[in-house]
């Protein structure tokens, strides 16, 4: 777990394990987005991408070329739509 709720001493012990790949999963916050390099990145999993910033958000469109991206979000989605179906 990677967060500002970490102390600097974990956080930096993380963020070096994690460069040299000794790390296989990192569950973080904003702080991820910072100066984290990830050695082999897989998989990336951003929940509620909108809260991020513009600095974080590039960051996150530089892990889209690395590994593949899951975003979720909790944003409502319309029941209704309008299809051109021509049914039975």
């Amino acid at each position: 777990m990677l967060s500002r709720f970490r102390t600097k001493l974990e956080q930096k012990v993380i963020v070096k394990e994690t460069s040299e790949g000794k790390v296989d999963i990192v569950i973080g916050t904003h702080r991820s987005c910072q100066d984290v390099a990830f050695k082999d990145l897989g998989l990336v999993i951003i929940d509620e991408e909108q809260r991020f910033g513009v600095k974080s958000k590039e960051k996150l469109k530089h892990f889209r070329l690395l590994a593949d991206v899951m975003t979720l979000t909790a944003t409502p989605i319309p029941r209704t739509c309008i299809w051109p179906f021509q049914g039975p």
